[in-house]
């Protein structure tokens, strides 16, 4: 990113931080883009990821989790090599495919509909199915991301299906996802998976997940070479590596899972206290199977 770039960045975030402009408003998701592309080219950045290290003060002020999803899971794929699968489409950005650690390699998204622009890219695949009954082989892929995913399982996923089929409610199917994910992931490979955390909370559109539901995760995947947990809390001064007890009592920021139920946002569109824009905070967790 150029110096003139980087200050253009610097400066937006400036005047959208400052003026306390809430989350989701304009010009939100062009802002988080800019912000999320430069971090990940941040070599100091991704290796503070890939340590669990403290992040930078004021660390994503008034963004949602997608700032340390992404991030943390790209600072796991730099010795990836061979077949990765997007379980639930949330790698699918040109920002995210086109970077070194993922351009070149053999990629497939699973999710609902197909998105267009990245059948372009010649190393990407798109199949259409439900991650509860996977249409691969056994023991295929070397690593599996399932980022923010987990949580829809199961649940009204009219949002992104436009499919009023698509309604239901079964909270415990991510059981299901996560033992089809083990299935096609290969002996020694990895599964990331990333998931909102704190209060247990049941938003007809999703839930946020907490400590016991960490623990069926774990328990659905089955025998593993190893199960290490990561988790990020985020306060009025940003994001920041955390434990889980202290994200514990953490609060999604309600409005927003409502005004995403019923594809309506409130008019006009105001700022929690601490900027907060979706959760408060977020478990990672990679799991490598036996």
């Amino acid at each position: 990113m150029s110096l003139i770039s980087e200050r253009i960045l610097y400066y937006l975030r400036c005047v959208y931080v400052e003026a306390r402009k809430a989350p989701w408003c304009s010009g939100y998701h062009q802002l988080r883009a800019r912000f999320i592309k430069k971090v990940i080219h941040n070599t100091d950045l991704l290796a503070a990821f890939a340590k669990n290290s403290r992040l930078p003060k004021k660390y994503g002020v008034g963004l949602d989790e997608r700032c340390i999803e992404i991030p943390w899971l790209l600072s796991r794929l730099s010795s990836v090599s061979g077949h990765i699968l997007d379980a639930g489409s949330g790698l699918s950005h040109n920002f995210i495919v086109e970077h070194p650690t993922v351009k070149g390699k053999e990629m497939h998204i699973i999710a609902f509909s197909p998105e267009g622009s990245f059948l372009r890219q010649k190393e990407v695949s798109f199949i259409c199915a439900d991650l509860r009954a996977i249409p691969i082989e056994d023991d295929y892929y070397d690593v599996i991301a399932c980022i923010s995913v987990l949580e829809h399982i199961g649940f009204d996923n009219t949002y992104f299906t436009h499919n009023e089929d698509s309604k239901e409610h079964h909270p415990d199917d991510f059981t299901l996802v996560v033992k089809e994910l083990r299935r096609v992931l290969k002996p020694g490979g990895r599964l990331v998976i990333t998931v909102p955390f704190g209060l247990y909370r049941d938003f007809g559109f999703f839930q946020q997940f907490d400590g016991k539901m960490l623990s069926r995760i774990a328990e659905a995947f089955g025998k593993t070479e190893q199960v290490s947990e990561t988790f990020y809390r985020y306060t009025a001064d940003g994001w920041q590596v955390s434990t889980a007890d202290d994200c514990a009592e953490c609060e999604y920021v309600g409005w927003v899972a409502e005004a995403w139920r019923h594809r309506q946002r409130p008019r006009p569109i105001f700022a929690e206290p601490d900027l907060a824009a979706a959760a408060r905070a977020v478990a990672c967790m990679q799991l490598i199977k036996r």
